[in-house]
């Protein structure tokens, strides 16, 4: 049976709600599923399939998502993978909140030798609540907007075609 792993990297939990959505949407009898968060305990080679996300934060993934998708490079070359991250807030498209940045130009390399089947970026939330006051300095020197901006059906769509992409390849 086809196995796959939905693992996220995610500080306020935003990420790992976008994860959970996706994982839910993708869910089959044909296949194990894992969520689980981004860790080097995860051996990618367990999986057919993986879908990887990270928060952004100053246009970068969090670190262990970072580290894994470097550290597993090959592995996630040779599988069926699809990154996504999450962060910006305010309205508008993702892309454009960012000037057309789709992914973290420090692992730009990395993902283009992967060749993922797909790289989404979805609206993230900011509650000022959660952050330290160095957090909220930083959100407002990039003035950042704060509050929920998530597109759940933007999730819900990019997670139905990875659910039919699987049933594609791995049909039996």
């Amino acid at each position: 049976m086809m196995k796959v792993l939905v693992t996220y990297a995610s500080k306020y939990q935003s990420t790992a709600e976008i994860a959970a959505r996706i994982a839910k949407a993708i869910r089959s009898k044909k296949w194990t599923l894992d969520l689980i968060p981004v860790s080097m305990d995860i051996d990618p080679k367990n999986y057919d399939a993986i879908i990887l996300g990270s928060a952004l934060y100053m246009g970068q993934w969090m670190n262990s998502a970072a580290e894994f998708i470097l550290t597993h490079e090959k592995v996630l070359t040779e599988r069926s993978t699809w990154l996504f991250s999450s962060g910006p807030t305010g309205e508008g498209e993702a892309a454009r909140l960012l000037n057309g940045f789709t992914f973290p130009i420090v692992l730009a390399g990395v993902a283009e030798r992967i060749n993922p089947q797909d790289i989404a970026i979805f609206h993230g939330k900011l509650d000022g609540n959660a952050l330290g006051w160095g957090e909220r300095l930083i959100v407002r020197a990039v003035h950042a907007q704060y509050g929920d901006y998530r597109d759940w059906e933007s999730v819900e769509t990019w997670a139905s075609s990875i659910r039919a992409k699987l049933e594609e390849q791995f049909a039996t």
